[in-house]
């Protein structure tokens, strides 16, 4: 099998074609040598090249040409975090925190995906959003896009001012079933499925500004009340309703922004944002994070829901780390490229500043409680990008 997307040095390297290949079933082998590498049973190998990441998957298929036959009938896993970059281009660049020193690039994925923004993310699909200066008359036009494949799925316009807000992407990978939710101008939540015709109003959802989607169950949170509703149905029931006054406080109004000249706009802007994460156990936690203006330093609060409007401040993630552009987390320990007890965030933007097209990612460390960014090269390759974390997959079911 050929690798899904050619390796990139520094932001250089040419688009690759080939779309990933379904898993076909190896050749049986008809001896066994036990003391030769080359000759272990094919179904074997298939076994352990399906649980390999793309590093070690790339790795393995080079040791002999036995193990490269056995690849074709195989596809890389992945169960870490990747980051994805958006130049002003109709392409991405991919990075591997197994990989500190390549990036990949992606095929071409459309004349109009420079003039999008990737708003929400499952797996290795994208919910494009176009962005306001191509707008007309506030009618939004939003896809679905597999970046790998370049598969597309395109959704029923709507009106709206601002667009789609919180926004939730999920996919049955295997039927593409597909459901997106969001808010419509923060007041009303609507929600899109396949089968559906137009878009429909979720009632009973007002004022959000913080969504996970986990389990058929989606999870919505203001500054006042934390509510899950069923999906599992043909219509979306309430089946949780809780206080988070306790721990979360409503902000008030920030006022303008006025630009001082000789300082990047990033380092001017006070970033804060409230998040909620549902961790792989099920527990529900509020994250809010805040660097103020001028200043290098993130800082960190979470909460834990213990009980109906009770809440314990929360200190460790122990082998988990938190994706928080997904609200999820994910299992870290012995796993290489990522780092357990951590956050890996992307640092929030105002509603104003998509006008500057840039963003930085990080991660947090709950044991040091300091922030780095990933590798050298992938900070200085298209600094003037949008960049996001997410978990791409290279399975196909």
């Amino acid at each position: 099998m050929s690798s899904p997307l050619p390796p990139e040095s520094h932001g250089s390297g040419t688009p690759a074609t080939d779309d990933l290949p379904l898993a076909k079933s190896p050749p049986s082998t008809q001896r066994i040598n036990l003391h030769c590498w080359s000759k272990l049973p094919s179904e074997l190998m298939q076994l352990v090249f399906d649980r390999l990441g793309l590093a070690d998957f790339q790795r393995a298929k080079s040791v002999c040409s036995s193990w490269l036959s056995v690849s074709r009938y195989s596809e890389p896993n992945n169960q870490i975090p990747w980051m994805i970059r958006f130049p002003k281009d109709n392409y991405c660049l991919l990075f591997n925190p197994e990989e500190e020193d390549k990036m990949y690039k992606t095929p071409n994925l459309g004349n109009d995906f420079a003039k999008s923004s990737c708003v929400a993310s499952y797996r290795s699909w994208l919910l494009m959003q176009p962005k306001l200066e191509y707008m007309e008359d506030h009618q939004y036009n939003l896809y679905i896009l597999d970046l790998l494949t370049r598969e597309r799925i395109n959704l029923p316009s709507f009106v709206t001012e601002f667009g789609l807000t919180c926004p939730i992407l999920w996919m049955d990978e295997k039927t593409k079933d597909h459901l997106v939710i969001g808010m419509a101008d923060d007041d009303f939540g609507i929600s899109f499925k396949k089968g559906d015709n137009t878009w429909k109003q979720i009632p009973g959802i007002e004022e959000c500004f913080s969504m996970v989607f986990k389990d058929h169950k989606l999870y919505c949170l203001n500054y006042y009340k934390l509510k899950i509703f069923d999906f599992s149905g043909d219509i979306p029931v309430k089946v949780f309703k809780t206080c988070v006054s306790e721990c979360l406080k409503p902000r008030g109004g920030g006022g303008g922004f006025m630009r001082l000249p000789g300082f990047p706009v990033n380092d001017q802007l006070s970033h804060r944002k409230d998040n909620m994460v549902v961790t792989l156990c099920g527990d529900v936690l509020i994250v809010q994070c805040h660097r103020p203006s001028f200043s290098k330093i993130w800082k960190f609060k979470i909460d834990k829901m213990v009980g109906n409007n009770k809440w314990e401040k929360f200190v460790s993630l122990r082998d988990e780390a938190i994706l928080l552009d997904l609200g999820i987390t994910v299992l870290a320990k012995d796993m290489q490229g990522i780092k357990a007890n951590s956050i890996y965030f992307s640092n929030p933007t105002p509603y104003f500043q998509d006008q500057y097209d840039k963003n930085e990612i990080f991660i947090f460390s709950l044991d040091s409680n300091t922030v780095e960014q990933p590798h050298r090269c992938v900070s200085s390759s298209f600094p003037r990008s949008r960049s996001r974390w997410f978990l791409p997959s290279f399975k196909r079911e």
